[in-house]
């Protein structure tokens, strides 16, 4: 064989070689779901809606906590593409300074009142995405939240009845009472010491704690500084005695008030929602 034939045979060789690779690629290619994605705004608040083509699992409220950014479960932990792969729709509200208070107060800082409300977010958020996306419209509803979206977990499903399946809360805190130096909660609802009556009253998750209808998830870390695990443990105890019969767990394992915590409780849910 001449040098010529050599070379035409090694570039066919060659030629052969990089379709077998580039059949490889088209029938190997990654398989996970196609994520769509679109914000949308009500009131001039942003409301990302993310999820793939299937979306037959239901759809979950996700909740971020004081000050921090809707994308951050997204981007912070594994739940959107586990949630997403699972058949999960999410909805991420922008609330940024917001404490979940059904309203706000003359007391309450003039710059916080941008912020949404427990009231936008149930009258007029979820109704909005029910009408125009016919989302939270199935059977199968879910509230995640941390830290102070954990409390507004608990202060949507009171006020909610049974609109969602379940919930899970993270970190949170229940009882405002149970810390009078609060700065959040004062900046909302004025001292305790003026105002005592509205601290034990109004949105005070514990207070309305017959108002829950649904069984909830809650986790907390031991080693949490800024949220004392005692919140949610105080909370559990008090909500097992008012409803002995409900599926609502509370797991507490090593951990401090961080997205590594947060992030090690994701399949952690998940799977509790999927045993339903």
């Amino acid at each position: 064989m001449n040098g010529r034939s050599s070379g035409i045979l090694a570039a066919g060789v060659v030629g052969f070689l990089f379709l077998i690779m580039i059949s490889s690629f088209v029938f190997a290619r990654d398989t996970t779901p196609f994520v769509q994605f679109e914000t949308v705004y009500i009131n001039d608040i942003p409301v990302d809606i993310k999820s793939g083509l299937n979306t037959s699992s239901g759809d979950i409220l996700l909740l971020p906590g004081w000050n921090f950014s809707r994308t951050l479960w997204c981007d912070s932990t594994t739940l959107c593409e586990k949630a997403v792969k699972m058949g999960y729709r999410l909805i991420m509200p922008e609330m940024g300074k917001s404490i979940y208070a059904s309203h706000y107060y003359p007391q309450t800082r003039k710059d916080w009142l941008k912020y949404p409300t427990l009231t936008w977010l149930c009258d007029t958020m979820i109704p909005y995405l029910q009408k125009k996306y016919g989302i939270f419209n199935s059977p199968k509803n879910y509230l995640v939240g941390l830290s102070t979206g954990a409390r507004g977990v608990v202060m949507i499903a009171e006020k909610t009845g049974t609109l969602f399946t379940a919930g899970a809360a993270l970190s949170g805190d229940y009882d405002q009472i149970t810390e009078p130096k609060d700065n959040l909660i004062t900046g909302v609802y004025g001292s305790i010491s003026k105002f005592h009556l509205r601290w034990q009253t109004q949105d005070n998750p514990s207070h309305d704690i017959a108002k829950l209808k649904i069984p909830i998830y809650f986790g907390h870390a031991s080693e949490d500084s800024l949220v004392p695990f005692y919140q949610t443990k105080m909370f559990y105890t008090f909500y097992s005695k008012t409803f002995p019969e409900s599926k609502s767990v509370f797991n507490i394992i090593p951990g401090g008030h961080n997205f590594t915590y947060w992030n090690s409780e994701v399949d952690n849910i998940l799977k509790y929602f999927q045993g339903l």
